[in-house]
């Protein structure tokens, strides 16, 4: 076969096929092993050019549409507000509650898809754990609940995006932690590997639903939160799951593989 997909068919009499002979099917030469690698890398080369040309598609299309659609939503969210300010009928005041409430909600999956579509785009990094809990601490109201970082100077190789999976496993405690007034993170080194636990002490997690809040969409707010936090963990071989006692808080054990965490460093790029 050599330089082309067809193959030669064999006959009854048992002539042999260019195939089974090691001859080129355009030429009749005797195939070389050059030659079937050159073809290798062409295909490959090809291929490779393709998914390029494709994964830019994507790019193009997700992030244009979805600042143009954000746009046009900020100004849908301004007028709502006006006719909020104007509008007396308390019926007519409910119906735009409702609207902004399902505004959010878009907001809110377009941010979902936005971190699920940079996922591995970039290296991964070392970053430092207490620094970058207490970034993502500053989006949520600390008055009410504590977020403790007692990791010292830890740190973890991670996709970049790791600061959204804290921000998705904080925001789920305050959703749906009803009682919650305390989240805490710490490491601790396993054998070779880590555990990195993030625990709240809210109402916790039934046995029968632990491994179906990573699903997408699952829950009564059909958040995709702990979906995308797994699979940003995911990307560079960590490993989510909910440990806690049911009615006695959540606890999220995250294993790091060997040589994905260092117990004193800083934040710096992959070499």
């Amino acid at each position: 076969m050599c330089g082309t997909g067809q193959h030669v068919p064999v006959h009854t009499g048992r002539e042999m096929s260019h195939e089974e002979s090691g001859q080129d099917l355009r030429t009749g030469q005797p195939c070389s092993a050059e030659g079937q690698e050159s073809d290798d890398k062409k295909t490959i080369g090809d291929l490779t050019k393709k998914v390029a040309f494709l994964e830019k598609k994507l790019q193009i299309i997700g992030s244009v549409m979805r600042h143009d659609v954000l746009n046009q939503m900020t100004a849908i969210v301004g007028y709502n507000e006006l006719l909020g300010m104007m509008a007396e009928d308390p019926k007519f005041k409910s119906y735009l509650e409702k609207e902004k409430f399902a505004l959010n909600k878009v907001r809110r999956l377009f941010q979902f898809a936005k971190d699920y579509q940079n996922i591995a785009v970039d290296p991964p990094r070392w970053q430092n754990i207490r620094n970058l809990v207490n970034r993502v601490s500053e989006n949520f109201d600390v008055k009410k609940v504590r977020i403790i970082a007692d990791t010292g100077t830890a740190s973890v190789l991670a996709d970049p995006l790791l600061d959204r999976v804290f921000h998705y496993l904080f925001d789920n405690a305050l959703q749906n932690g009803e009682t919650v007034t305390e989240i805490t993170i710490s490491l601790q080194q396993t054998g070779p590997s880590g555990l990195l636990l993030v625990e709240n002490n809210g109402v916790g997690i039934p046995a029968a639903e632990k491994e179906n809040i990573f699903e997408r969409g699952y829950g009564k707010d059909a958040s995709w939160g702990l979906f995308l936090a797994r699979e940003i963990l995911a990307a560079t071989g960590m490993i989510i799951t909910e440990t806690g006692e049911p009615g006695k808080g959540v606890r999220f054990a995250i294993t790091l593989p060997p040589g994905s965490f260092r117990l004193h460093g800083g934040d710096s790029l992959v070499p």
